[in-house]
């Protein structure tokens, strides 16, 4: 493994434990204030965004709630109503976020304008990856699970085959065990076996394989990529067998397909 590699795991690793401790940090905000996630994302919105027209707070938000919490009021404005945070919440937001801020405004103290340059530049790339990739996972929830004929020969449900995609989407870069996909379905390996493919036309080992393939070519787009790197990303146990499977998906190398991107 190149020592660009392991750094780069490294980087990883350490954006899922920010990711977490962020979850954590929030999940405890709304246990003192007794809010849901819904109510401290718009929250958030408030306090940085101004009042905002009722149609634009955070969907699922409880509006009365946050009214009898004594967080927020309505007022009128041009169009409608729209939503304002109130002093006793700015005061909690102070008291809890506060404190948080004031380190990270600290951390980044030492840093040049280029280098925050570089950094405002990858968060806002790094942005645009999740939400692109958030649009895939959404349209992945509202694909069918095969035709009805093919539910009625036994295939699998519509949310069933949703969480087996998105179990098969997270974990690419492991191995996976169609025992653990059935467990997603609730059905056991042989009926799971049987109604996947009923539903996608293919095996399950076959639909993994598929996407590893798919995701590949999309990494391949990337030059900074070594094909070594790219085959350990999407799951393959080496560039070899990475490239042996790619040839039989889609008729050409690794290597052609890269040639022919530059």
């Amino acid at each position: 493994m190149s020592p660009r590699h392991v750094l780069l795991q490294q980087i990883g690793a350490d954006i899922v434990r920010f990711q977490d401790a962020s979850a954590d940090f929030d999940t405890a905000v709304g246990e003192v204030l007794a809010l849901g996630r819904a109510e401290l994302v718009c929250l958030a919105q408030l306090h940085f965004g101004g009042p905002a027209p009722m149609s634009a707070v955070a969907r699922g938000t409880d509006v009365e709630r946050l009214e009898l919490a004594g967080y927020v009021r309505r007022e009128a404005a041009r169009g409608g109503r729209r939503l304002v945070l109130t002093e006793h919440a700015r005061e909690w937001i102070e008291t809890l976020w506060g404190p948080l801020s004031v380190d990270g405004m600290r951390l980044m103290e030492p840093l040049s304008d280029a280098d925050l340059k570089v950094v405002a530049g990858f968060l806002t790339a790094a942005r645009a990856v999740q939400d692109r990739h958030a649009s895939r996972l959404s349209k992945l929830l509202q694909a069918p699970g095969g035709s009805p004929a093919a539910r009625k020969r036994g295939g699998l449900s519509a949310a069933a085959l949703s969480r087996v995609q998105l179990f098969v989407e997270a974990h690419l870069a492991r191995r996976i065990r169609v025992g653990e996909l059935a467990q997603r379905s609730g059905l056991s390996v042989f009926y799971f076996t049987r109604a996947f493919r009923q539903s996608t036309g293919m095996t399950p080992h076959a639909f993994v394989q598929k996407r590893r393939v798919e995701r590949a070519r999309e990494l391949l787009n990337n030059p900074m990529h070594s094909l070594g790197d790219i085959a350990l990303a999407v799951g393959f146990s080496s560039q070899s067998h990475f490239t042996t499977v790619f040839r039989r998906v889609t008729g050409l190398t690794p290597a052609v397909v890269r040639r022919e991107v530059r």
